[in-house]
């Protein structure tokens, strides 16, 4: 599989932007949704190049992306990235696309990574005003630091996220992606510049374990569940030096469903089965 959405995730993060009001440029700010916009385009890249069902689709012509798209439900849910079915398949070329997302995000790719974007079908942008049906709802997540506290608002955030995309379109395939720090330390941005220090691998995999145990999956619950539950782990200290792609321990093995590439693997395989043309 040619799959490298963690290390385009770690390298665009290891370049500090300024964001969330701050002076200062971080690599990783809690109050920034900006690492989960280029999580979530990453998954799709990935897909795009592994998927032959979606990538029939996409050079069709019938799929669309949204970025921030509205579900509306019991409660209106902003996601962070979704894929559509075009109500009205067509020409789309005045029309903002998928690839443009690199510039606008700032996602650094290799010269092989760029070359490989050039050779997938362009998929535009969903345009304001456009009614298109939801198959697919991306969200991404991310504990970085403080990791045993963090759980239970990571897991109310994952669970209401998952229902809700649910409960507004029934029939989409809903994606968690939760982006797990192993670094030795942390330093916060929104505390006075300090120094967090973690136990590993310990604190990454208290929270692998709960995505494992209590992150509910359709395979496994009749009532509700993801469709693809998945997790990458880096190495991100905040504090200018490189973010690194952690691939050994505590990293999900290749045997792992929380594996960055089985995810990959069980998206495509969920999206042939209920849409694939």
């Amino acid at each position: 599989m040619t799959i490298s959405g963690p290390e385009i995730l770690a390298r665009t993060m290891s370049h500090p932007t300024t964001r969330a009001g701050s002076a200062r440029g971080w690599q990783y700010h809690s109050r920034s949704d900006h690492h989960s916009k280029v999580a979530c385009w990453t998954i799709l890249f990935d897909l795009m190049r592994e998927c032959d069902a979606f990538r029939d689709d996409a050079g069709r012509g019938l799929v669309v992306v949204s970025i921030n798209r509205v579900m509306v439900g019991p409660i209106n849910k902003t996601l962070d990235l979704v894929v559509c079915r075009r109500a009205n398949p067509g020409s789309s070329a005045d029309s903002a696309s998928f690839a443009d997302l690199v510039q606008q995000y700032g996602i650094h790719l290799s010269t092989q990574e760029a070359a490989a974007l050039t050779k997938c079908p362009s998929v535009p942008l969903e345009k304001k005003g456009d009614v298109n049906e939801i198959i697919v709802a991306l969200e991404a997540k991310a504990c970085m630091t403080k990791h045993s506290a963090s759980i239970p608002r990571l897991h109310a955030e994952i669970l209401a996220t998952g229902y809700l995309a649910k409960q507004a379109a029934p029939h989409c395939l809903t994606v968690s992606h939760t982006l797990v720090n192993a670094a030795p330390f942390f330093m916060s941005p929104g505390r006075g510049d300090s120094v967090n220090k973690h136990s590993q691998p310990g604190d990454a995999n208290s929270i692998l374990s709960m995505l494992r145990l209590a992150i509910p999956r359709q395979s496994e619950s009749k009532s509700f569940g993801y469709d693809v539950v998945g997790a990458s782990v880096i190495d991100c200290k905040n504090d200018g030096s490189p973010v690194t792609e952690v691939r050994g321990e505590p990293s999900p093995t290749s045997s792992d469903f929380l594996n960055y590439r089985q995810m990959i693997a069980q998206l495509c395989g969920a999206y042939r089965k209920h849409f694939g043309s």
